[in-house]
């Protein structure tokens, strides 16, 4: 069986709450497979490099501080709604820094093109219609900080969870 790894940021307990229904309802395949959260890089390094990239990971991070986010808005692509940040500026920083140090692994393969969107998904679907059926809830207002980095590593092909493998703290927290 095949790896990979991803590296995320994995919102705080009462965002997961929040999003906990809708990805059981509307996210099915990844509900069980990994917690909410918002992609910086996927697919990433192969599982053989996880050590290596794990410390190049902390070099890079120790640069940037903790940073506050602010989840308060629905946002959607064609097959896909989500919470995103009202101040994605520190994500955007961040990741610009990552893909630089890491261009050999775009974000989804560069199937979307270079351009990165922040956000949590909270539903998928095949059919663009499909999004109109959904009942959201108002939009919430979560604040949190955003102070680590989780390396996941899972199988595509398997139904099994993605295991975090490594937590990348930003700044010098140790």
């Amino acid at each position: 069986m095949e790896y990979e790894t991803a590296l995320l940021i994995i919102p705080p307990p009462k965002v997961q709450t929040f999003a906990f229904s809708l990805r059981e309802l509307y996210d099915t395949e990844w509900f069980n497979r990994v917690p909410a959260h918002i992609t910086l890089l996927y697919p990433f390094v192969p599982s053989d490099q996880v050590d290596a990239t794990a410390a190049r990971l902390r070099t890079i991070c120790a640069d940037f501080s903790p940073f506050e986010l602010t989840l308060d808005q629905y946002g959607s692509f064609e097959d896909a709604l989500f919470l995103e940040p009202s101040n994605p500026e520190p994500i955007l920083e961040l990741y610009q820094h990552l893909a630089d140090a890491f261009p050999e692994y775009p974000i989804y393969e560069g199937e979307y093109g270079d351009d990165f969107h922040p956000h949590m998904t909270l539903a998928r679907f095949e059919n663009p219609e499909d999004a109109e059926t959904i009942e959201l809830p108002p939009s919430p207002t979560f604040t949190f900080i955003v102070n680590r980095l989780h390396l996941y590593l899972g199988s595509p092909e398997a139904s099994e969870p993605y295991i975090p493998i490594a937590v990348i703290p930003i700044g010098n927290e140790g």
